[in-house]
């Protein structure tokens, strides 16, 4: 027995030395509970959410006098099968384990593709659209009505959010000063995955930096016995049947209608996914899996005429190393890499190619043991993503005629559009460091207690970079007798086929332009027509490196009696941007009402913080662009010259408060039957302190546009649920009416002291054009908004062989605007640019509010 202690001593001082280090931020909260915990000889805990129930055993060995020589945890996890994502608990939470993945329709196989169907869960307006089943990008979700980057999605625990501008995923691939953003840093594709949880109310103290809600998920687990899996999946437009509608406007002159073009017809587009898991324990103590999944789509645009083909590519990588019962119970590594690529044109518009590159890489360092009796983990991990493009940096949206004339309705008036909007590089890397204790506290009172602390730091980097400067053109000017003085790539001279002289030599001496035959043969001799640009935006080359410290502290806790559970839980955050100290509350409880755990009703209120401060930090740093005029003298173009008339424009965030949202929750669940759940929900969020853009100061030439925090926005949402499983069927339903709405008074409604690549035109439901600002179409929320929607999930099993999935939404009638890839001329006589020229007509993209009628989709899938 001297022996045995001899040599386990270091061991065990090794492993509290371990968990101490990295338990710091919970040793203060966890000290105070200290005195009320007891070290049981046996403990058990069933967890509901995930389906699994887990035992834990204290085998320590004692001496005979009661004193603890060695202390060592055993775990035994006992795995059932759960095809019912709702629980029966408090939290508005939904799980789906490996099981329901495997029989989900998988869509582009991104995880947040198949979350559609929950309740409070919305996917954006044209997702289900014949022109997106070509896009392998993950869908875009809203929970709880906000908007898709409020969302906080976590992969074993570490954020997978995107700092670098989420909220330009709004955008077309075409934003001219940004690159199309999205709320999720990595596509995490489904075969990575081994279960996933999403919290639209009633959410944990655990849980912060969001305004909607949690997608949770958990990377696979090594298996005890070697496993090996394949798959691959394809489809094609034609095996789809579609009823395409041509809505493109044609130009109505002679030289366009005289062609006759034979349009390619849309969809069309090839897409495959091939993945692969393998799994294996090395030792009896260690073992490994590795997960990897390839999707990739080629796509045929139309674009000046022709078929062009454009392709994207996405790739989700993932290895797991766990070591058991070393120095702590459970050490786990994990590395993943998840690039994307997607090579792009702008339609219409000639060499305009261009590249997108999104994705990243992370590495986690995880350890789960013992601690006073409760479960202790801690996480250190790193992460870094990108978000960047690869473009043309000269956008010239020249007038379609002689010499220009490769346009095909580009926009009002017809132009001849080239280029693009440069390159255009950001980056985002983060270390985080994170730990999290449960902690048993006994039965006092009837009820079983419980404590959870955690604390984490966490240090954000963004860098945003432009190479080399790029030129955006606008207000092209046509003249038959230009000089472009040597400039050539924004000027072109008046060019004939012969000089006019000899023209009008053989047409008796002159041209007669009221001759229909003369006119004939001026037009048949000119190769060219002149124009020339007189207003141009420079942005300049930058680079922009900002940083962030973020720490976090919560406790929550729980007490169980036989009839009612009661959480009580607090969260504190920290950002050095904005400098402020955001309290939170978390509180839910459920009562069941009769006693035999059928009828429980449950409420809760709650308050959520958000974030994305980086991305304001990133626009303070951001360099004004020039704006620059030319005149024309004599028929002579002159140089550019930039203008002390226009603005300049640069963000301020000074005492700005973090948006929060204040919940509320009320519910009843209901037990039918043997394995059937009847669900009614309803949730109340009111948003407080939006950033909204207020006052702008002229300082040195300057306009600063300083944010405030005047938004607000209230949603409401209703949701019946009805689940129910039997044998080897699942059946899942819901209707939800939703209605969100905004303070409209406190958003800029006007375009004065707006930057110009904020803009664009927006054509109503009437045909009316009216400018405005990127910012006030978010605000909006026409997306994300449908007042009704229901789902209707139903799994099967057929045997061994044969599973098969049956999915059905309905949407009701909604408002959304959708980007038409063409530029619309408008007048800015508002716009004061120089004194001495005339410039009054801008080119800007148009965008269109569109009406769609309530739609019923269907799908089908089988797997063997």
């Amino acid at each position: 027995m001297k022996k045995i202690r001899s040599h386990l001593a270091p061991y065990n001082y090794l492993r509290m030395l371990i968990r101490l280090s990295l338990s710091l931020p919970l040793l203060a909260v966890a000290a105070s509970s200290q005195a009320s915990v007891s070290l049981d000889k046996e403990t058990a805990a069933v967890r509901d959410g995930a389906g699994e129930q887990v035992e834990q055993k204290d085998d320590a060995e004692k001496t005979a006098k009661g004193k603890k020589k060695h202390r060592a945890m055993e775990r035994i996890s006992v795995y059932g099968r759960r095809w019912l994502p709702q629980t029966h608990r408090a939290e508005g939470s939904y799980t789906l384990n490996r099981e329901f993945i495997d029989n989900a329709l998988k869509g582009n196989g991104n995880i947040t593709d198949m979350l559609l169907f929950l309740p409070g869960v919305q996917g954006s307006e044209d997702a289900l659209d014949v022109n997106q089943q070509a896009e392998i990008r993950s869908k875009l979700i809203s929970i709880s009505g906000a908007q898709p980057w409020q969302t906080s999605f976590l992969l074993d625990g570490v954020s997978n959010n995107s700092m670098l501008d989420p909220g330009s995923f709004s955008r077309s691939v075409t934003a001219q000063n940004d690159v199309q953003g999205h709320p999720e840093a990595s596509f995490i594709n489904q075969e990575l995955i081994e279960s996933v949880t999403v919290y639209d109310s009633n959410i944990p103290a655990r849980y912060g930096s969001f305004g909607g809600g949690v997608v949770d998920m958990q990377l696979r687990e090594p298996t005890r016995k070697p496993r090996f899996s394949v798959n691959y999946r394809r489809s094609h437009s034609d095996w789809g049947s579609y009823r395409y509608l041509d809505l493109r406007e044609y130009n109505e002159d002679a030289e366009a209608s005289a062609k006759d073009v034979n349009w390619p017809e849309e969809p069309n587009f090839t897409k495959e996914t091939i993945s692969f898991t393998a799994s294996a324990p090395i030792t009896k103590k260690q073992s490994v899996t590795l997960s990897v999944a390839r999707t990739t789509s080629t796509i045929t645009d139309i674009s000046l005429q022709d078929a062009v083909e454009t392709d994207r590519e996405s790739i989700s990588m993932a290895a797991t190393y766990v070591i058991d019962d070393w120095l702590v119970d459970r050490i786990r590594i994990q590395a993943s890499h998840a690039p994307y690529t997607g090579r792009h044109i702008l339609s219409n518009v000639w060499n305009s190619n261009f590249e997108l590159k999104g994705g990243g890489q992370r590495l986690s360092l995880q350890l789960e043991d013992t601690l006073w009796g409760g479960e202790w983990n801690a996480t250190l991990a790193y992460n870094r993503s990108e978000n960047s493009r690869k473009a043309p940096g000269v956008f010239l949206p020249w007038i379609r005629a002689k010499g220009k004339e490769w346009g095909i309705d580009s926009g009002e008036p017809p132009l001849s559009v080239e280029g693009g909007y440069g390159d255009l590089e950001k980056t985002q890397q983060s270390w985080l460091a994170r730990g999290h204790l449960t902690l048993p506290l006994g039965m006092n009172w009837g009820a079983e207690h419980q404590l959870e602390v955690g604390g984490a730091l966490q240090y954000l980097e963004v860098q945003r970079e432009r190479p080399e400067a790029t030129a955006i053109y606008s207000s092209a000017f046509r003249d038959a007798n230009l000089n472009c003085q040597g400039q050539s790539l924004d000027c072109i001279e008046q060019q004939y086929a012969m000089p006019l002289d000899e023209l009008a030599l053989e047409l008796g001496g002159t041209i007669d332009f009221t001759n229909p035959e003369h006119v004939q043969a001026y037009l048949d001799n000119l190769l060219a027509r002149g124009q020339f640009f007189r207003y141009r935006r420079i942005y300049l080359e930058e680079f922009i490196d900002v940083g962030l410290y973020q720490t976090d502290l919560y406790a929550e806790y729980s007490a169980q009696w036989d009839r009612v559970d009661l959480s009580l839980g607090a969260r504190l955050d920290y950002d050095d941007f904005l400098g402020n100290l955001n309290p939170s509350f978390r509180s839910r409880i459920s009562i069941d009402v009769f006693g035999d755990d059928r009828t429980r009703i449950h409420s809760g209120l709650n308050r959520y913080y958000a974030t994305n401060l980086l991305t304001y930090k990133l626009r303070e740093g951001q360099r004004p662009y020039l704006t620059q005029y030319r005149l024309m003298q004599d028929g002579k173009v002159g140089d550019w010259v930039t203008s002390s008339a226009a603005a300049r424009f640069t963000y301020r965030f000074d005492d700005v408060k973090t948006p929060y949202s204040d919940e509320v929750v009320f519910g009843v669940k209901q037990r039918v039957f043997d394995h059937g759940l009847v669900s009614l929900n309803y949730v109340y969020r009111q948003s407080h302190d939006q950033i909204t853009r207020g006052e702008s100061e002229l300082i040195d030439g300057i306009t600063h546009l300083y944010q405030t925090n005047e938004g607000e926005s209230k949603h409401q949402r209703v949701s019946l649920s009805y689940t129910h499983a039997w044998r080897k069927h699942a059946l899942n339903f819901n209707v939800n009416y939703t209605e969100n709405t905004s303070s409209a008074e406190s958003y800029d409604n006007t375009v004065l002291n707006v930057p110009e690549d904020e803009l664009v035109v927006l054509r109503d439901l009437n045909g009316n054009h009216r400018l405005v600002s990127y910012d006030d179409l978010t605000r909006r929320q026409l997306d994300f908004s449908r007042p009704l929607t229901a789902n209707l999930v139903w799994n099967a099993q057929w045997g061994r062989q044969l599973n098969t999935t049956l999915t059905a939404n309905y949407v009701n009638r909604f408002d959304t605007v959708v980007d038409l890839g063409m530029q619309y001329e408008v007048d800015r006589s508002d716009l004061i640019l120089c004194p001495q020229c005339d410039i009054n007509q801008l080119t800007y993209p148009l965008v269109q509010r569109n009406r769609k009628t309530g739609t019923c989709v269907i799908w089908w899938a089988s797997g063997v």
